[in-house]
């Protein structure tokens, strides 16, 4: 069952929330915006569901630092290196997003690369934060030390989901937005999986024997592993497994964060912390690079002749990435964001916690004493 809340209502509540938990005011209406998209867009477990179980709790307790002040490690003309002080990854990837797009006006590429920093929420918001100002964005984000699944083949859990996401403006209707993790799935969906009750697809999951498993909870008792993007080597595992490596890469060794393949964990195998994580966006402005108004109406045409074929299956509907999220977001716009019951028996208490009167839509959910 889902709930809804209007849309200023909910951007309100968030933004309470994370000022009680420690956050300036500007903080935390930098950071409300970006669960509001996820939320708006329809990725529900990266939006509100993340602040009550994420931000929120770590910024209360400074496994997030309230006060962070982001810093610059090393500045050209095309890039920087930002340390972000162990401060919510909300925060710093916006300030990073907006510093590479302000570099890739005068220089036509730009990357900005960020350490030190926690949880960064939907990588699609900071792509598409790029194509609001007519560019073409990259965003990624590995899991600090943090070890999610194991290298194809294998079985100790050293690299993260390693999402990333890309995204550029067509003007005249829904631009492109690719938002995807290097595995088959989200750990966020896993949990919320086992949060209702239910199984999981066949696919997501596999028990070191290679039989998929449709349980959330042998995920998190280490009994089954998330799939990489691909499944197993013979159908394509190789190309989930290898994108998450580049993630690691362009989000650890370069930008001066943690990995998870170190070869302590080879030794010891203790799970580690998601601390340190690394953040990397990438801006490219078509304008600089002299492609102008040409490129937004190349895409525009692209885009649209991919959404006119013809269905495969009568009824059917051909789109592409970005295009059923912006109906989402038009959706959410109009009728309000339809949040599931379970997070909103998490708000609930977290309301109570911070002294904030949650709102009124919250009442229609029965949540356990």
């Amino acid at each position: 069952m889902t709930v809804k809340i209007p849309v200023p209502t909910l951007r309100a509540f968030a933004q309470q929330v994370l000022r009680r938990s420690g956050l300036a005011d500007a903080d935390a209406a930098t950071a409300a915006e970006v669960v509001l998209y996820a939320d708006v867009h329809g990725f529900t477990t990266h939006g509100t569901n993340a602040m009550a179980g994420i931000y929120a709790p770590r910024l209360l307790d400074g496994r997030i630092n309230a006060a962070a002040r982001l810093r610059t490690v090393s500045e050209t003309v095309s890039g920087a290196v930002l340390d972000g002080d162990r401060g919510l990854g909300l925060v710093s990837t916006v300030a990073a997003t907006d510093l590479a797009i302000a570099k890739a006006r005068e220089t036509g590429v730009a990357v900005v690369a960020v350490r030190n920093s926690s949880h960064f929420g939907s990588a699609g918001y900071y792509a598409h934060r790029a194509t609001e100002a007519g560019m073409i964005g990259i965003a990624m984000t590995n899991c600090g030390a943090q070890g999610v699944a194991p290298p194809l083949g294998g079985t100790t859990r050293m690299l993260g989901t390693n999402p990333l996401a890309a995204a550029a403006p067509a003007p005249g209707g829904a631009p492109f937005v690719l938002d995807m993790s290097a595995t088959t799935v989200a750990t966020g969906k896993i949990r919320a999986a086992q949060r209702e009750g239910r199984a999981v697809p066949r696919g997501w999951l596999t028990a070191p024997d290679g039989t998929s498993v449709t349980s959330p909870d042998a995920f998190f008792a280490g009994d089954a592993d998330v799939t990489w993007l691909g499944g197993p080597a013979a159908t394509g595992g190789a190309k989930g497994y290898g994108l998450a490596i580049l993630v690691d890469l362009l989000c650890g060794p370069l930008a001066g964060a943690s990995w998870g393949p170190t070869p302590d964990l080879l030794v010891d195998g203790e799970e580690r912390p998601d601390t340190d994580i690394g953040h990397t966006v990438l801006v490219i402005d078509p304008v600089a690079l002299g492609a102008g108004a040409r490129f937004g109406a190349g895409a525009r045409e692209l885009l649209d002749t991919l959404a006119a074929d013809r269905p495969a299956v009568p009824g059917g509907t051909v789109t592409y990435p970005g295009a059923p999220e912006a109906l989402r977001a038009a959706e959410s716009l109009r009728d309000g964001v339809a949040l599931p019951d379970h997070v909103v028996a998490q708000l609930v208490p977290l309301a109570d916690r911070l002294a904030i009167e949650a709102p009124a839509e919250f009442a229609a959910v029965a949540v356990p004493a």
